[in-house]
């Protein structure tokens, strides 16, 4: 999607708009809805005082109480309806039919450390899926399955016989069909009916019967060229399968992030967008926000999103704008979804599309099943739709998982306590072998979750001083005071900071070639030097200079960060990787022989290498003096001209302020007794708006400090960003196409161009002397993989534009009551949550501990 690489200018670390890339426009972090909403917070009784639905908790006792606060809580965790972002409680209800756990002892991944990747086991699943896609494929014709397919269509699982509800209720084969087929009831039309067959994981028929009797509307998520399409009598462009096209100008598309373009058009205006035929597409549009793919329509809609440069896209992004319609017959059930029963706990599942391994389970891992008789108490029927408030208050919500819902009061509070019929805390399967001490310990220490609505940050820090919550995100400008506390720890994000510099000599030359440029007095031209831009490298302390300009991040080392699975099959992060970290050596000169092992090398790398950085700067001197950007008349070894480097702005800041006094300080301080001393400055530009990005890779300006994010679990899709001139900010002087890499496949050296690499590596067939050749997930192992991200990383580093200076990222605050299983964020299992949650203090044993500090905690 657009936000999937949107680029980070370190604007007071504003989210910015770059021209090429699919990227958000700008969001100031102080208007960020992510962020803290200042609203008062809500008055809310303490659980024991609570006169709401449910239960109450008593007098501080032996029990383990995890105390939590959020800016809003969920009005429903009905599975059918629920969305994303109202996970909380619904997690602690329910369990998948797989569940991820850390490598451990008891789950061992060779060749990964303990806590630094993960297993997939069965949870409310007895086994792992058993393929029988053949079989299947010969008793079931209904559902299609290609003729030569042999694997990756169908699934026998079965199911844990132990699982019950809250209530001892079995549950059982027909509990799994029952829900599938509410889930998807076209009379209903439940929100998340669509997760199981919009994407990559589509059950056999489920959209068929969703959508039974009506036409339904779907993202094309950009899956059709023109040239792919037809249009019919009327003109509208048809897939081969029929499908009619529509453009979406007020229909949510994925490619925006979920949101419509008519939602990005009435924020951002001219801005971003050509408005000249804006009004006349809104009036052509239907009740559903759209309006027919015509070739007509389709050259009035272009120019909306290709006529402004900095919305960043051309005529290829177009069909990421297209939605299918699909007139669906009627349709029962039974004969038509491949979710069935075939035994009284075994359910056999059949897909649309073949998925195995990390793909079909991390699908798993979520759940589908309600309780038949609240679900079918709470339908009511208003114009035709049917709707259920299942899971809105504890009468309709009953739990599967290792919680139950005690209390509720919306809007308000809730508790969570223990589900004593959960399999879980009896089964001897919920255990993990601690890092630290060897020691077997249960899962889910927690015997109570009490969360409360808290808006107002600086409330929730007070409670959270006073020892009544269990943890506390910081705010902006708070970090450098926490920093250093013992109860902080980081969460690390997909972005990746770094300098680029401007490598662009025919700019330069124009630049300097300007009237009112002083050569004798100032030079830009050194800066295209590879030999200059690496002193500058070298130059910096990386840890120094998060602490100094941003403290709530850490340092960054590479283009890719600590937050990026290398392996999704095994968790294995790409920076624990050997070849991730050789590339690091290499690049800031590290000699590995000189340390214990490759771990103890890397973790001797600053970012800073005074010794090095200043022979890299005397290398670029002489290379300037030859190359004619320098002179040195008074023959004193000092160059006459400063060389200027110009800090490109959008807006001005207190941060680059900050950030540019940094960086001349300690080039100041690197170059003494250098050729340069005192003859290298960062000077900011004016700002420039959302141009800025223009300026750069024009080469009009020489400096930024921005980043990419990503995916989590694709580290290899961020390649492309540095070998596509539509995405590339070094395109105008780093040509992908004729940087040449030859790496051993398989015992044989083969060479191809960087974008060559890149596409091979995300899956696209490159042909090299007659031989084709692809990389992506599923035709290459992963090591192999690996070592071509390493490489073509090294590769990037090595042009010296792009200079990895922070990790991007979050600090938090956890109250020692508590403590995690491991230090070390993992983008999938996070600090392991609740369920590796260890308590240092029961209820009694904490309120003791506060009064002993005089009912305040000190960070």
């Amino acid at each position: 999607m657009k936000r999937t690489i949107a680029w980070v200018l370190a604007i007071g670390m504003l989210l910015s708009l770059c021209a090429g890339c699919a990227a958000k426009p700008p969001v100031d972090p102080a208007e960020d809805p992510a962020q803290d909403s200042m609203e008062d917070s809500v008055p809310v009784e303490s659980p024991e005082d609570s006169v709401g639905d449910g239960e109450t908790v008593g007098e501080p006792s032996t029990a383990y109480t995890y105390r939590d606060a959020v800016t809003a809580l969920a009005e429903s965790w009905n599975p059918h309806t629920a969305a994303v972002q109202e996970a909380y409680p619904a997690e602690y209800l329910s369990a998948g039919l797989y569940s991820v756990v850390y490598n451990d002892a008891l789950h061992p991944v060779p060749g990964i450390e303990p806590f630094s990747g993960y297993q997939i086991v069965p949870e409310m699943a007895a086994a792992m899926p058993e393929d029988v896609t053949e079989d299947v494929r010969a008793e079931h014709p209904e559902f299609g399955i290609p003729e030569d397919a042999a694997a990756g269509y169908a699934y026998r699982i079965d199911l844990n016989p132990n699982a019950v509800w809250e209530d001892g209720t079995p549950i059982t084969a027909e509990t799994y069909v029952y829900s599938m087929r509410r889930l998807l009831d076209p009379a209903l039309r439940n929100a998340r009916a669509a997760a199981y067959y919009a994407g990559d994981f589509s059950i056999a028929g489920a959209e068929a019967y969703a959508n039974a009797g009506r036409t339904a509307y779907a993202d094309t998520l950009g899956a059709y060229a023109m040239e792919d399409l037809t249009a019919d009598e009327a003109g509208q462009y048809r897939t081969a399968e029929g499908k009619s096209l529509w453009i979406g100008l007020a229909f949510p598309l994925e490619w925006l992030g979920g949101d419509s373009l008519q939602a990005y058009v009435d924020a951002y205006g001219e801005t971003y967008f050509d408005l000249s035929n804006w009004e006349t597409l809104l009036g052509m549009a239907d009740e559903n926000g759209l309006i027919p793919l015509t070739e007509e329509n389709l050259a009035l809609f272009a120019p909306v999103i290709t006529g402004v440069t900095d919305w960043g896209e051309t005529e290829q992004d177009l069909p990421h704008y297209f939605v299918s319609g699909t007139a669906y017959p009627e349709a029962e059930y039974d004969g038509t979804v491949g979710l069935y029963q075939s035994g009284t706990h075994q359910i056999t599942l059949v897909l649309d599309r073949p998925l195995t391994g990390y793909a079909l389970l991390s699908h798993l891992t979520r759940n589908w099943i309600v309780y038949e008789p609240y679900y079918e108490e709470t339908l009511t029927e208003t114009d035709g739709v049917w709707h259920s408030d299942y899971a809105t208050d504890v009468g309709t919500t009953m739990s599967c998982g290792p919680y139950r819902l005690a209390a509720y009061q919306a809007g308000r509070s809730l508790t969570l306590a223990r589900n004593e019929s959960w399999y879980g805390y009896s089964d001897g399967l919920h255990q993990y072998v601690d890092p630290a001490d060897g020691e077997t310990y249960p899962m889910y220490q927690t015997d109570v979750i009490e969360c409360r609505v808290v808006r107002d940050a600086e409330t929730r820090r007070e409670l959270f001083l006073k020892g009544e919550l269990m943890g506390d995100s910081l705010q902006a400008g708070e970090a450098a005071a926490y920093r250093d506390s013992a109860l902080s720890y980081a969460v690390p994000s997909e972005t990746s900071y770094f300098l680029i510099y401007n490598g662009s000599r025919a700019a330069m030359d124009q630049r300097e070639a300007a009237e009112d440029f002083d050569a004798a007095v100032l030079d830009l031209q050194t800066l295209s030097l590879p030999s200059f831009r690496r002193a500058l490298s070298l130059s910096y302390d990386r840890a120094q200079f998060a602490a100094a300009v941003s403290p709530e991040r850490t340092a960054g080392f590479g283009l890719i960060g600590a937050a990026y699975v290398a392996d999704p099959e095994t968790g294995l992060l790409y920076r624990d990787t050997a070849p991730a970290k050789q590339v690091l050596c290499d690049f800031y000169g590290v000699d590995v022989s000189a340390y214990a092992d490759l771990d103890a090398a890397v973790s001797s790398i600053t970012g800073c290498d005074p010794e090095a950085a200043k022979a890299l700067f005397t290398q670029a001197y002489e290379e300037a003096l030859d190359a004619g950007y320098l002179t040195d008349l008074d023959g004193d070894g000092i160059s006459d001209q400063t060389v200027q480097i110009e800090y490109v702005l959008s807006v001005d800041s207190e941060f680059l302020t900050e950030t540019i006094a940094y960086l001349n300080e300690k080039t100041h301080e690197i170059t003494a007794g250098t050729p340069f001393a005192g003859k290298i400055r960062y000077v900011k530009s004016v700002p420039y708006g959302n141009d800025w990005t223009n300026q750069l890779k024009s080469g009009m300006a020489d400096a930024v400090l921005a980043g990419w994010p990503g995916e989590a679990l694709d580290p290899y899709a961020l390649t492309d960003l540095y070998v596509n001139p539509a995405k590339q900010y070094d395109a105008d002087w780093f040509n992908a196409e004729e940087e040449a890499l030859t790496l051993q496949i398989d015992g044989t050296d083969l060479t191809m161009n960087l974008r060559q690499w890149s596409d091979a590596l995300n899956g696209a067939e490159v042909e090299v002397n007659g031989v084709t050749w692809c990389f992506g997930p599923g035709a290459a192992d992963p090591d192999t993989r690996i070592a071509i991200l390493a490489d073509m990383e090294g590769a990037i580093l090595a042009s010296t534009d792009y200079i990895p200076m922070l990790q991007g990222g979050t600090l938090s605050l956890l109250s020692p009551r508590v403590s995690f299983v491991t230090e070390t964020y993992h983008p999938v299992l996070g600090h392991g949550g609740i369920r590796y949650l260890r308590h240092h203090y029961h209820d009694a044993g904490w309120a003791e501990y506060l009064a002993a500090c005089g009912g305040e905690i000190s960070y």
